[in-house]
């Protein structure tokens, strides 16, 4: 081998290393986590919790480097009561631990992110947290407005791999080539009410969601994907603009 074909040859094993090691430090990179707190306030009290947030709490969030973005959404249809759904992202649990520091910490007001959170538990009937890792495979960038769509997947038993290979293969890019949704991103459940996945959607109106089923139904893989189904919740929220962090 000629000197030069021993130098092309260690450069191409260099970058083959490097691509290597580059894959396996991305895939040891903890996975985006969410928080996913609904809310059903009392009669009367749900401007007041918005106004909390707003206000106070968004600009302790804003002040959390660990945060990634903070969303906030209220019910535009929903099988079940809700007010107020608030969504925060971290890089992983562990970027959640870091941000929980700087949610005990007094903010501009004096109070701290958790002392908020005790006054808006006296205005609550009901609320419940929810944990989701996304998947960056079977997920888009998320946009902003319009309506978002958060549907919840029981799967039947074994079912998971066979789930994730028929949405990668088949079902999102069904969605792309007929523009059924907008953008679209699928999660594994970490802490749940008895949920496998979340995927959320991203459509303009309520009759895009009634389109998506109608193509969604004559699918050539409808009947593969009904057989890995368990059940489903269909929750519909609107982006609530001013809660918005990052």
């Amino acid at each position: 081998m000629t000197a030069a074909a021993t130098k092309r040859c260690w450069g191409l094993s260099v970058i083959a290393v490097f691509g290597a090691n580059l894959a396996m430090a991305q895939a040891d990179a903890p996975r985006e986590v969410r928080q996913i707190v609904t809310f059903q306030f009392a009669p009367g009290r749900m401007a007041e919790a918005v106004a909390i947030y707003r206000d106070q709490l968004r600009p302790i969030y804003n002040g959390i480097p660990a945060l990634l973005r903070f969303r906030g959404f209220s019910e535009s249809e929903s099988p079940e009561p809700l007010d107020l759904i608030v969504v925060s992202s971290y890089r992983g649990m562990a970027g959640m631990d870091l941000a929980n520091e700087g949610l005990r910490r007094p903010g501009a007001t004096g109070a701290s992110a958790l002392s908020l959170y005790g006054t808006l538990s006296a205005m609550t009937v009901g609320h419940h947290d929810q944990f989701v890792e996304i998947v960056p495979s079977l997920s888009d960038s998320a946009g902003a407005g319009g309506l978002t769509v958060f549907e919840y997947v029981r799967l039947a038993p074994g079912s998971a791999d066979e789930f994730e290979r028929l949405l990668h293969d088949q079902v999102r890019p069904f969605e792309r080539e007929h523009q059924l949704v907008v953008w679209s991103e699928t999660g594994r459940m970490l802490v749940s009410d008895g949920w496998d996945y979340l995927r959320i959607f991203g459509i303009r109106t309520l009759a895009d969601w009634q389109r998506y089923q109608q193509v969604l139904w004559a699918a050539p893989f409808r009947g593969y994907l009904q057989h890995h189904l368990a059940a489903r919740k269909t929750l519909i929220v609107r982006d609530l603009p001013n809660l918005a962090v990052r």
